[in-house]
């Protein structure tokens, strides 16, 4: 699958793509590898709250594969470029609303997340909302505040109007960091993870932006952004993707102690 000239350009200026059925035929052993990870980490979900575990392909050899797979390699080389960083990424079952949020505000670099949704999700039932162009940072645009509209609008997170992207098990949904995204009405037990992507930093002001993301993922009790695994049976292309990462994350243990010593339990999300 080729990302097309239109798709890369919808991407810049509206920050968001789907690619429907990117991972169909996969799906037959995706679906066992990611209840095996919860498996695997004792993690069992009741629908009450988020059930989170980070990093999450990283847990099992053949879901570590999917930072191979072609799909992957060639959106993420049309959208940020061939030598793009690999930065972990979270498996989750969700519990209910998630309100308006960004995954950060970057100025400098280019941070994406590739979405894989394992239950059909639809407007009521929990699918993807995004404000589209609320990536940008270089505007004053009040649609970059709509979890604040009740206050702005007189209306409920849920009408703000938005793109929703509703999605079948085995579609691929990519976007910008930077996107206000939210959903609301899904169920307590609605299965995602994902891959959390940049564009390989090179200036000063990226390589501290990347050190900073880096260092973020402390509150996951983590010492490393990347498994064991994950490192250990990556080839010369995929360490093309972790290296950078590695060299720059001598910060996080003592950071994740810092986190250990203060926080009753790793951060969900």
């Amino acid at each position: 699958m080729q990302i097309t000239e239109q798709q890369i350009r919808f991407f810049e200026n509206f920050g968001y793509l789907k690619l429907p059925r990117a991972f169909r035929e996969e799906l037959e052993w995706i679906l066992p590898e990611f209840e095996q990870v919860f498996a695997d980490r004792q993690v069992v979900h009741d629908g009450s709250k988020r059930s989170c575990i980070v990093p999450f392909i990283d847990q099992r050899e053949r879901l570590s594969t999917l930072l191979d797979h072609p799909v992957i390699v060639s959106a993420a080389t049309a959208l940020i470029g061939g030598d793009f960083n690999y930065l972990g990424g979270d498996g989750n079952y969700y519990s209910g609303d998630t309100s308006w949020h960004t995954d950060g505000f970057h100025t400098v670099g280019k941070y994406i997340k590739m979405a894989f949704y394992l239950d059909p999700v639809r407007a009521a039932t929990g699918a993807l909302r995004v404000v589209p162009g609320s990536h940008h940072t270089d505007t004053r645009w009040e649609g970059r505040h709509p979890a604040k509209a009740e206050e702005l609008y007189g209306i409920p997170q849920r009408e703000m109007p938005a793109q929703v992207l509703e999605t079948d098990p085995g579609d691929l949904l990519i976007f910008n960091h930077n996107i206000m995204h939210a959903s609301f009405g899904g169920s307590g037990f609605r299965r995602m993870f994902t891959l959390n992507l940049c564009r390989r930093a090179e200036t000063p002001a990226e390589i501290a932006d990347l050190e900073d993301y880096i260092h973020s993922a402390a509150r996951f009790w983590l010492d490393h952004t990347h498994s064991e695994l994950m490192r250990h049976t990556a080839g010369p292309e995929r360490m093309r993707h972790l290296q950078q990462v590695i060299d720059h994350e001598k910060a996080l243990p003592a950071l994740a102690a810092k986190c250990r010593a203060t926080m009753a339990e790793p951060a969900r999300g």
